[in-house]
């Protein structure tokens, strides 16, 4: 009994260890395409294209490794060789860097000292396109800029009902797997019908709530 205990328990924990590897590799390799696909556009003259990808190389978001510093640095990069050129686009590019950190956040925002200097430059881009309106018009440069500013510096929190949901999916799914590892086998190493139907059942619903939470997060 112990050692079919203790045997069933490191396949418990080579799961996990697999489970998390797999989901790093491919982010990791998700990352690296979608880069590799803005740099190539860079290349052909494409900007537009390029900031698209490498916002979505900013989306496969990895604490640690992957291409999100550097498709930030890229997209920086690329708004302040813009700014001149097509203002607009330029104001895309640094949005992007701004949302894809943005879209990554959890219980903490990453890359907080890039949005920093991001709403900075946004901020005075914004306060150098032309008044709307009259009361516009009376403002300085410096008070537009400040007013642009706090705007863009108010609390970005993600939704909390979807992020407890998506929180709930995860967690759910994960031990929905390790139950149905310790508990889904008979002492043969057979999988129990009944309990395998209802095991698999909830990893299925699990999974699709956590996938449906980190879509509306």
């Amino acid at each position: 009994m112990n050692i079919r205990l203790t045997r069933r328990m490191g396949w418990i924990g080579l799961s996990i260890l697999f489970f998390f590897s797999i989901i790093y590799l491919k982010v990791f390799i998700s990352s690296r395409a979608e880069f590799k696909t803005a740099e190539a556009a860079r290349v052909q003259g494409d900007d537009r294209e390029a900031i698209a990808h490498y916002e979505r190389a900013m989306l496969w978001y990895l604490p640690v490794g992957g291409y999100v510093e550097p498709a930030a640095e890229a997209l920086w990069n690329l708004g302040v060789l813009l700014e001149e050129k097509d203002r607009k686009l330029s104001l895309e590019a640094f949005r992007s860097l701004r949302s894809g950190f943005y879209a990554a956040r959890s219980f903490y925002t990453p890359g907080q000292s890039w949005i920093d200097r991001v709403n900075e430059k946004l901020a005075r881009l914004t306060a150098q396109e032309p008044p709307y309106s009259e009361q516009e018009k009376k403002r300085t440069s410096e008070q537009r800029t400040a007013e642009a500013l706090a705007v863009l510096k108010r609390p970005q929190r993600p939704y909390t009902g979807w992020s407890i949901l998506l929180e709930i999916g995860f967690w759910g799914w994960v031990s929905g797997v390790l139950l149905f590892i310790v508990t889904g086998f008979s002492s043969e190493n057979r999988v129990i019908p009944k309990r395998g139907l209802l095991l698999g059942g909830l990893i299925l619903f699990f999974y699709a709530l956590w996938i449906v939470g980190m879509m509306n997060a």
